[in-house]
């Protein structure tokens, strides 16, 4: 299935799963009904979250010539492709956020990383960047 055909059924469920909500509470107060929606909607959010930051491992990397590679940022030799990795991240109300990426290792230095990971700023562990800056 298509992303946009999967965020379109994640949104057909979710307002489907609020309608029902809303008919067995119906003296639900405003703050039930907006923690309700946030919950449902935090899972769309965290599928639009991961299509939009597993598209920017589509280039492939792995198979470009040797200049074209990412380069190690110690001593900026082209890296050599490791293969692909997952790694599972915590988004809004602790949902989870799956990458593959490919980890890069450099066969001058041996320093190894997942380019994708610095292409969108993502730090060691597993909350988002914006999950983090809300524990500060």
């Amino acid at each position: 299935m298509e992303e946009k055909e999967i965020l379109k059924s994640l949104s057909d469920e979710i307002i489907q799963e609020m309608n029902a909500w809303n008919s067995s509470n119906p003296d639900a107060t405003f703050l039930e009904i907006e923690i309700k929606a946030r919950e449902l909607v935090s899972r769309l959010e965290a599928r639009l979250i991961q299509g939009s930051a597993q598209a920017k491992e589509t280039d492939k990397w792995s198979e470009r010539g040797e200049k074209e590679r990412p380069t190690c940022p110690h001593c900026h030799t082209p890296l050599i492709s490791r293969g692909p990795r997952k790694r599972n991240l915590q988004g809004t109300r602790g949902r989870k956020i799956e990458l593959e990426r490919n980890y890069g290792t450099c066969p001058n230095c041996g320093a190894g990383f997942f380019p994708l990971d610095e292409k969108l700023h993502l730090q060691p562990g597993s909350l988002t960047p914006l999950q983090r800056g809300s524990l500060l």
